[in-house]
């Protein structure tokens, strides 16, 4: 067995470096096993999610409202953005917030309530 021989100052920086090394795995490792596989869409899939247009989704990707991916020549979204823009895009449906939606189309196309 060889013995090797060092100052105490070089062992606790040599010590300083694993201990570094052994956090960034455990960084590493947590990323691993917290985030899942992230789901993937098609246009022709968001847009049957989001009830629009290709033309419409592709107005959203202009104004930044949806992000996406080029894999090729294909666009492609992740499934929380798409989820994300559905809950923008809901509104509440009590009964007095749809008499208003509905008073103002009456008043806006001139037809009698």
């Amino acid at each position: 067995m060889n013995v090797i021989m060092m100052e105490s100052a070089a062992f606790q920086e040599l010590v300083g470096h694993i201990e570094k090394i052994a956090e960034h795995i455990r960084r590493y490792e947590d990323r691993l096993t917290v985030q899942p596989q992230e789901r993937w869409l098609n246009s022709k899939e968001v847009t049957a999610l989001l009830g629009i247009s290709l033309r419409t989704l592709q107005r959203y990707r202009d104004e930044g409202r949806i992000p996406f991916s080029l894999m090729g020549r294909t666009c492609r979204y992740r499934l929380t953005d798409v989820e994300r823009i559905m809950k923008e895009c809901s509104m509440s449906g009590n009964a007095e917030r749809i008499g208003e939606l509905h008073r103002q189309y009456m008043v806006r196309t001139g037809k009698k309530t």
